[in-house]
Formats: C-alpha cells, structure tokens, sequence
C-alpha cells in the first residue's frame, strides 16, 4: 500500500496573466484535485498518477512541483512535476519527468487543448529555474505545438501498439502474416523447452528483474570491449535497485512484473504499468545466451499484451528505442507503430547544446576505451 508524500514545502499559489485572461496556479498540486482531473482524463497513464512522482522523488532526491491551473473558464489542468532542488532557484532543474521516469505532460478533464497548454507554457517560461523540460504522452501530443518561441524541441519516438477489438483483432487484423508467423514460433519455442512464467510485483520478482538485468550490463560490457565493472557501475547508478523496490511497492494494482524462468533460473524479464486503457511496456532485458534461441522476450511481451487486452486497455505503449535499430525492429515485430513525440525545454543557458557536445564526449571515450581493451 502506498502513502502519499507530504509536500517539501509550502504551497504557493500565483496568478498567470495570458491573452486569454487571468488564470489561477497553486504549487504542488492538491492530491484530492489531481486525482479527479487524473481520473477524468482518457490519456492519463500510470506516469501521471501522483504516486509515481512520489516514487521520483523518494528515489532520487527531487522535490514535488506539480502545478494545478484554475482557467477562466472553469477548468482544472494538473501538470505533474518535479524540481531538482539548488542553493538558488535560478540553478534548479524542473522535469515533466526526468530521464528514466517516463512521460510527464497536463492532464484535463476530455483531454488538455492547445490553447491551455500555451498557457502553461507561458507560465513556465516565467519560472526562475534553470530549465523546465516537459516530455508529454502520446495520447496528449496532438494538442502540442511543432514549437514556440525560447523553446528548445526535442523530437522523440514511441512504439505504440493499437489493441481495439483485443487478442482476436490483433490476430486477424492487426498483426501481418510474417508477424503471427513469429509470435506463434516464439510460444512454441518456450513451451517446448518448460519456460516457466511467474507473475506479480513481489520482492522476490523485483529481485529476479534485476538479476537478469545486471547480466545484460554484463552482456552489454563484453560485447562493447569495456570494463564489466564500470558498465555494471553506470547501470546501477541510472537504474538503481531502489528504483524497482520502489514503483512495485507503492504500485502494486500497477506495476505488472513477468519472470521467465527455465530450470528455476530468471532468463527474461518485463515490468509493465497498467492504468485506465494504457498499458506501458516500462522495461525489460534478458540473459541473451539462453533467451534468445527461446524467443523469450517475445514470448513474455506477447503475454503482456494478453493481460493488456485482458483488462480492457486501448493501448500498449512499448515506449522509446534510444534509436537502437534492434529495439526498434523488436517492437514493430509486436505490431508496435512509431508515434512521433516532441520533448519541450525552457532553458536560461544552453543545457541541450552543452549535453550534446558532453555526450558525444562520452561516446568517443568509450570507443577508444574499448579498443584499449580489445
């Protein structure tokens, strides 16, 4: 059972004049509110609901800056938000949500409309942080501009599976030849061999996810020449243990974990969020040497959907490939559709040009750490 967080300080409330009039704002959200605008709009997915960003928080250090706008015409936006606390305002980070932790976005009663979300990027821009970025769901992108002026847009893309009609649509429909071919191998494949699936969001699960994905970082590390030691490093610090513990405790109607077993040993692992008609394919990895001829990523993802489809969801967001060509052709074999997203940064100083130029640093020390090691 969860526990809502107690805000990090007071309450604020401002008001945010616009071309369309004056609007009231009020920071952090009030929980009681933002669960009746949560529940009253359709797009709304499990990242939007107010114990994941208590789990943001908890987990890494920021602080709750969720805003609720009062239009003038009697509506109730919430944007879910949190801030990276500096010793200056000037100097904090905002995100809607950070890297890691989903897509953020407003929520509204029927879905936000674009000249609502103008106005809260009005508002932002008026914030004092050193960057707001907000990185809206798929469901909300159409009411987004291409751009608007002082903001720094970041294309993005998601695969996005359509379960209308559920299992029987999707077989008969939505799915190609070539792709059902597949699906219908990859069961095969893990029956034949006495793959077993567990199913929950126990310790014990969460811990089973873990240790497949810590032997993909190592995986990961042989196949790029690098020091297993720091690839481990960097993957615990990015995905912590703590992070996992964290969502399957304060989630439990939520977060759905499959483990595949084979001889009692974790082989494959997924964790899905499941809330009102979105499922999300949060994470997964596997232990290639033994998954792979099983077709087990496939398998435990085709089961994913199944209980998608079992509880009624529209959609299956199997989220962002990082441009990976592998990932990316994993997905649409699932019948996954790119759907085009576009991440929005109010910046005081030019941070995404800044890590651009470090990341592509980053890159170039790795290849040349992985020739010495090669």
């Amino acid at each position: 059972m969860s526990h809502h967080q107690a805000p990090d300080h007071e309450p604020q409330e401002w008001d945010v004049h616009t071309g369309g009039g004056v609007i009231r704002a009020v920071s952090p959200a009030p929980r009681e509110t933002w669960a009746q605008v949560l529940a009253s709009d359709p797009g709304a997915m499990a990242f939007h609901l107010p114990q994941w960003l208590d789990c943001i928080c908890g987990v890494r250090g920021w602080q709750d800056a969720s805003r609720l706008y009062r239009t003038a015409e009697g509506r109730e936006l919430v944007l879910p938000m949190v801030r990276r606390p500096g010793w200056l305002r000037a100097m904090s980070l905002q995100s809607s949500f950070p890297p890691g932790w989903g897509t953020g976005g407003i929520l509204a009663s029927g879905g936000v409309r674009p000249h609502e979300v103008d106005m809260v990027l009005a508002d932002l821009a008026a914030d004092r942080a050193l960057r707001t970025s907000v990185r809206p769901a798929f469901t909300a992108a159409h009411a987004w501009p291409a751009g608007a002026p002082g903001v720094v847009t970041v294309p993005r893309t998601v695969h996005v599976l359509d379960l209308d009609g559920g299992m029987d649509a999707l077989w008969s429909q939505r799915w190609s030849a070539k792709e059902r071919r597949g699906l219908r191998s990859s069961e095969r494949k893990a029956e034949q061999a006495g793959l077993v699936i567990e199913r929950g969001h126990s310790p014990e699960l969460v811990a089973a996810f873990y240790d497949v994905y810590l032997r993909w970082l190592d995986r990961r590390a042989r196949e790029r020449h690098l020091p297993p030691a720091v690839v481990r490093s960097r993957g615990k610090r990015a995905e912590p243990l703590a992070k996992f513990q964290a969502v399957a405790a304060s989630l439990p109607g939520t977060c759905r974990i499959l483990v595949a077993r084979l001889d009692g040993e974790p082989v494959a692992s997924t964790i899905s969020l499941m809330h009102g008609s979105i499922c999300i394919y949060w994470r997964g990895s596997s232990d290639k040497r033994t998954a792979a001829p099983l077709r087990a990523n496939q398998f435990l993802l085709l089961r994913a959907i199944e209980e998608a489809c079992d509880a009624g969801c529209r959609y299956f967001e199997m989220g962002e490939s990082g441009g990976v060509a592998s990932l990316e052709r994993f997905k649409a074999s699932l019948g996954g559709r790119v759907t085009p997203l576009t991440e929005y940064r109010l910046e005081r100083l030019p941070l995404t040009l800044l890590q651009d130029q470090l990341g592509r640093i980053s890159r170039a020390a790795d290849a040349r750490l992985g020739n010495q090691q090669s």
